[in-house]
């Protein structure tokens, strides 16, 4: 019989499940080795006994924490909501705790918040759509030793793990469909032009534009930052120059919502005056009074496979990096 009130240790599973000490702790950090009964009646023994690691005095052992840290412009955006989900299912599922920063979008605040979370021993490190994506800020966190991957952008060359949906095509779909659907007249309401998906989009909207043997007239995209009130600010600014017809297509879910908004207070109709799309397909979209037309990420795979790929690099120093682009869907409704 084991007193209540003492902490159950490997030694007490392994007592309960007639192994020894080692080979729970082989099991119970995931080391492999053990045979599949050998393993079930081991963490059947830990369950039944209630056990917990002592993850402080592991960590003072193998100067691992079981922490990760993760840098995100704002995890109360739509955006964002799934992504943070799928980075939590996975960490739990490792066990692993996550540490949040927020950035508000600030490139000086996610500066400070990486140097913060850095000298918090973390594990490991989650960029969430950082804006420091230049090639000297990249080398810059390579170079201070702790595995980290980036989600929703992507770091081609550098030993950085990366994943994102694959921005070119998301962009090739949505003009490919509005150019094969009869729209000519299409504007731009775009992310800020240093934005990296901006850049790879705009690729995909001219290469769909070549393909129908057009070409996209740069004098018609407007950047604006990813918020309704950005893309009503643009909106708006467009209809005062004369724009009284014609197509939107814009760089991300609120920047359309915003744009519609305008649209229809000024006495428009969505879809009979202008077609409007979106991209991201954040919760919602489907609810509007104009269900939205747009391209769908896979946020939730996004946080999830991108935890997956930092601990394999985690267990794994030397794996080469991967850089994992993931399919978006075009989603069509009443807004085009």
């Amino acid at each position: 019989m084991i007193p209540t009130n003492r902490r159950i240790t490997l030694k007490d599973v392994a007592r309960e499940a007639g192994v020894s000490a080692m080979a729970v702790s082989k099991v119970l950090n995931g080391k492999g080795g053990i045979s599949p009964e050998t393993s079930k009646r081991i963490r059947e023994a830990a369950k039944k006994l209630n056990y917990q690691p002592d993850n402080i005095a592991k960590s003072l052992r193998v100067q691992e924490t079981n922490t990760l840290g993760l840098v995100m412009g704002d995890s109360s955006q739509l955006v964002f909501a799934k992504v943070l989900r799928g980075v939590q299912d996975a960490a739990a599922a490792a066990g692993h705790s996550i540490i949040v920063a927020n950035t508000d979008q600030d490139i000086e605040k996610e500066k400070r918040a990486v140097e913060l979370l850095l000298r918090q021993r973390i594990d490991g490190l989650i960029l969430a759509a950082p804006l420091r994506v230049s090639p000297e800020a990249l080398k810059e966190l390579q170079g201070n030793g702790t595995p980290t991957v980036l989600l929703m952008r992507s770091s081609p060359g550098l030993d950085i793990d990366s994943i994102e949906n694959d921005n070119f095509q998301g962009g090739y779909d949505i003009v490919d469909y509005l150019l094969k659907t009869g729209s000519r007249d299409i504007w731009f309401l775009s992310l800020p032009l240093a934005s990296q998906p901006c850049q790879v989009r705009m690729r995909g909207y001219r290469q769909a534009f070549r393909d129908h043997g057009l070409v996209l007239a740069e004098n018609q995209v407007v950047h604006c930052e990813p918020y309704i009130e950005a893309g009503a600010r643009s909106m708006n600014r467009l209809l005062d120059n004369g724009l009284k017809s014609g197509t939107i297509c814009c760089g991300c879910d609120l920047i359309a919502v915003g744009a519609i908004n305008v649209i229809r207070k000024r006495g428009f109709s969505v879809p009979d005056d202008f077609r409007v799309t979106g991209y991201d397909d954040i919760d919602l979209m489907d609810y509007l009074e104009v269900p939205l037309t747009t391209i769908r990420q896979p946020k939730y795979e996004i946080g999830n496979e991108g935890v997956q790929l930092l601990i394999e690099r985690i267990q794994n120093p030397q794996r080469i990096a991967r850089n994992l682009s993931l399919h978006s869907d075009l989603i069509i409704r009443k807004s085009t």
